[in-house]
């Protein structure tokens, strides 16, 4: 697994470095001033999550450009492992409104509480377990296009590292041994697959 989302960010970089070699920078006509970074102009953003381990589930992140290739993202949202909270870090390969970017981050899910959910197959019970918190650290590697009106695209993949030994507890039946590893795929460490989409802010006057 851990191998296939190597190859996948690597190709993932490769087509971004392609397209980032073939644009061009912010134009004057825009921003009234040549080769501005778009990020410089819109430092805030928005947007809607959806995926995989990612950093909120789903739900809503607020981005800050802390540094021109350099942003700073708290989110929160609704996952398997509960209402889910996320804060990362990434660095941008460019300047420009499209970029590639890795990101490192840490991810809290804070279970289900006393409340007890029920594992069924084919219709059939089979045993019911809680969630307890959920800490977990991500790494991850994407795109992120920004365009000169605000409009911003990212998409990332990477590997979510659960930071406690188990988060979850059967309390009635007995799981297989498949059924064991299909929660372990469903709420402990796994792959990243994350999109995202939004609106940054202009900070200009």
């Amino acid at each position: 697994m851990i191998k296939k989302i190597t190859l996948l960010s690597s190709l993932v970089l490769l087509i971004g470095i392609q397209i980032l070699n073939a644009q061009d920078y912010t134009t004057k006509a825009a921003f009234g001033q040549e080769e501005l970074a778009i990020r410089e102009v819109r430092r805030n953003a928005i947007t809607a999550n959806i995926g995989w381990n990612g950093l909120t589930g789903i739900g809503v992140t607020y981005h800050n450009y802390v540094a021109t290739q350099m942003s700073a993202e708290l989110g929160v949202g609704v996952a398997a492992t509960g209402i889910k909270f996320g804060g990362r870090f990434s660095y941008l390969f460019s300047k420009k409104n499209f970029s590639p970017f890795v990101s490192a981050g840490f991810m809290y899910g804070l279970g289900s509480g006393n409340s007890e959910y029920d594992y069924e197959y084919n219709g059939s019970y089979k045993f019911s377990y809680t969630v307890g918190a959920s800490p977990f650290a991500q790494i991850a590697i994407g795109i992120e296009q920004m365009s000169n009106n605000g409009f911003l695209f990212s998409a990332n993949l990477g590997y979510a590292i659960l930071l406690t030994e188990s988060n979850y507890e059967i309390t009635k039946g007995n799981p297989s041994n498949d059924e064991l590893r299909a929660m372990d795929i469903a709420l402990s460490s796994g792959f990243v697959l994350e999109f995202s989409i939004g609106y940054a802010i202009s900070n200009k006057k």
